[in-house]
Order: structure tokens, then C-alpha cells, then sequence
């Protein structure tokens, strides 16, 4: 099983400034291959600081290109609908696959906040037609190395990149955000491997990932879909009690922030197309109450020490079968000397132990 980092840029960091949080974060991604984290996997959000701030992941990615050696570094992901052109992030992706090779791992997503797409003047309502076009057609570039095509939204002459991509990801994976149904089921048919967020009862996500590869498998009968990527949030601590206080208090507030963020008790999901599943979430947020709701969401997190932390995933993995953990150690104003040790502390002792379980290095949706 390959365990890895995901990133979330979040500055609720009382005092600190954009930059100076930036680089104490850039710091925790050097510490992760230090310990021994095989991946790290960066998103993208604009505007937010109290939310997440990351405006361009590919250019963070090439800096840590030069400054790591082994760990392998993804998007976390490339939010398509939110970018014009295809052909430009084909060609930034080429770049970053040809200085980081098999280091390099590609993911996309649709995205969700509203006021981000309302910043950048995108109608939400067209973001599943955006994300399946250009998804396809970035995947066709780097398959060939030639740019041409004439869809709703994008439309391009014909012309060939260069530097040329060494190779496509149709058959070596990618990765593809996978909150709702309807989002699982575009991911395989694209031949993506499913990446989502843990936040719900985990035979709940088992039954998600069974619906994704079911998909996958019937659209894609001579491919394996890879490994499911899950990221939560965790803190690690050799005494209980310290790890269940430190993440209950910081866990609740990023539950608070997602709620404020993404507006997920709002009414206006129903009327938005492609979204609708997640009225659903906000009626139920609203019938059971959000103390209720912050407690379950903490309840669903991996965290604790590091025995508790490897019995969590062993049990995710006994139901659903190999999978990679992407942990979130940074979020919620979270000091950093908490982040450090129990970064370390799950490099030391949950790591390995994870190491153990499934199928090492299973990102692949290579020909079965």
C-alpha cells in the first residue's frame, strides 16, 4: 500500500502571513520525503486563504521537482472547468512528465465551490460537460502530441506541442476526483482511478468504490483500475488522549470551514446542474444539526496513534481491498511543530506497517 500526503493550503494560522505559511507547508512537503511518504498530492483553490490556496499546482509541483529526489508528487487535483485552454495545461503537464517521469502523477477534478467558479465568470452549471471535454481532450494530447479539436467549449486548429510528450496516461493511470456518483462514474469511464475524500462511514465509500469499479471494469474490460486514493485528516500522537483532543479540536474546524467554503448548507445545489447529489448532504445536514455533523465527521477520520491510526486502515483495506492513503497533517491553523512530529511519528511507525498491506506500488491502470 502506498501512503501519501494531501495538501490543503489552509491559512487560519493566527498572524501568519500567505507567504510566510506557503513556505512552512513547502517545508512539511521536504520533511514527507525525509520520512519516508511515497507521494504528496497538491490541489487547486483560489481566493479562499481561510479555505485553501493554491492558485497553480503544476508551478508548485516543478519547484519541488528540484528539490526532491524519490517521493512522487500529483495533482491533487487540476480543476479543468476553471481553465480556457486545454492545450496549455497539456503542455504544462508534458513539461512536468518529462522532468519528473514516473514521479509524476495526474489528476483531475471538477471542482465544487461557487464563488470560485463565479470569480472566474464559469457557469457551475456547465462544469460536468467542461470537465468531460477538456478531460478527454488533454488525455488525446498527450497521447499524440497533437492539439485538435472543435467541442462545446473548446476549440482548437490543429497543431502538434512541443516538447512532445514522452507518453499518454490512458493506459500507464491517472487520477480523478470522485465526491459523488455521478463524478465516480465519469472517472471510469475516462479509464481514471477513483480519488476522493474520506467523510462518511467507510462501508459507505466501500459501496462508492465498488459502484467505480464495477464501471470501470465494464467500460474498460482489459484494464485494472488502480488503487483508490482516500485522503483524510489525521493526527498522530503516542498518547490517546493527546490525539483525540488535538484532532477533535482541529478536525471541527475544518469541518466549520468546508461548511462556510463550499456553502454545503445551502439550498441552491438542487437547481444546479450536476450537482444535485449534494442536496441531498444538505438536507441531511440540516435535519441532524451540525454539532451532529461535525461529530460525524471526526468519528470517520483515521486518527490517534500510531496502532490506532494502521487498525483504521487495515479494517478500510480488510472491506474494500487495496487502497492508498493521501493524509492531511496541516489544516485548520494546526501549530507546525504539531504537524512536524506527528508527520514523523506516522513516517516512523505507520508507514511501514501500512507498506505492508495490499499491493506495493499499485498505480497503475496498466492491461490486466
Amino acid at each position: 500500500m502506498e501512503v501519501g500526503l494531501q495538501f490543503i493550503f489552509q491559512n487560519t494560522h493566527v498572524g501568519m502571513s500567505d507567504a510566510d505559511m506557503m513556505r512552512k507547508e513547502t517545508e512539511i512537503a521536504l520533511l514527507a520525503e525525509e520520512v519516508g511518504m511515497d507521494f504528496l498530492l497538491l490541489p487547486e483553490h483560489h481566493f479562499d486563504p481561510n479555505y485553501s490556496m493554491m492558485p497553480d499546482n503544476l508551478q508548485w509541483l516543478s519547484y519541488l521537482a528540484g528539490k526532491t529526489h524519490r517521493i512522487k508528487l500529483g495533482t491533487g487535483a487540476i480543476i479543468l472547468p476553471w481553465h480556457e485552454n486545454p492545450t496549455r495545461l497539456a503542455e504544462k503537464i508534458t513539461m512536468l512528465q518529462i522532468l519528473l517521469g514516473d514521479r509524476f502523477m495526474l489528476g483531475f477534478g471538477r471542482g465544487l465551490a461557487r464563488e470560485e467558479y463565479r470569480a472566474f465568470g464559469v457557469e457551475m452549471g456547465t462544469s460536468r460537460e467542461r470537465f468531460d471535454q477538456s478531460a478527454d481532450i488533454i488525455l488525446d494530447i498527450l497521447e499524440t502530441g497533437v492539439a485538435e479539436y472543435d467541442t462545446k467549449f473548446f476549440k482548437q486548429a490543429r497543431t502538434t506541442i512541443h516538447p512532445r510528450p514522452e507518453h499518454g496516461y490512458r493506459d500507464r493511470g491517472f487520477l480523478s476526483v470522485a465526491m459523488t456518483p455521478d463524478s465516480a462514474m465519469a472517472a471510469a469511464n475516462l479509464g481514471g482511478t477513483m480519488m476522493s475524500f474520506v467523510q462518511l462511514p467507510w462501508e459507505q465509500h466501500h459501496a462508492a468504490v465498488e459502484a467505480w469499479r464495477a464501471r470501470f471494469k465494464e467500460v474498460h474490460p482489459h484494464k485494472s483500475p488502480g488503487a483508490p486514493v482516500f485522503s483524510d485528516f489525521t493526527f498522530c500522537h503516542e498518547d490517546a488522549a493527546v490525539a483525540e483532543k488535538v484532532a477533535r479540536e482541529y478536525l471541527t474546524k475544518y469541518y466549520l470551514s468546508v461548511i462556510r467554503h463550499y456553502d454545503f448548507d445551502g439550498s441552491h445545489w438542487g437547481d444546479t446542474q450536476g450537482y444535485q447529489a449534494y442536496q441531498v448532504a444538505a438536507s441531511t445536514l440540516k435535519e441532524v444539526g451540525l454539532d451532529a455533523a461535525c461529530e460525524g465527521f471526526v468519528q470517520s477520520q483515521s486518527w490517534g496513534t500510531p496502532a490506532q491510526i494502521i487498525a483504521s486502515w487495515t479494517r478500510r483495506f480488510e472491506l474494500t481491498g487495496d487502497l492508498r492513503p493521501a493524509m492531511a497533517v496541516s489544516y485548520a491553523g494546526l501549530p507546525f511543530d504539531l504537524v512536524r512530529s506527528s508527520l514523523r511519528l506516522i513516517g516512523e511507525k505507520v508507514v511501514p506497517a501500512l507498506h505492508r498491506l495490499g499491493t506495493a506500488g499499485a498505480y497503475s491502470n496498466r492491461a490486466a
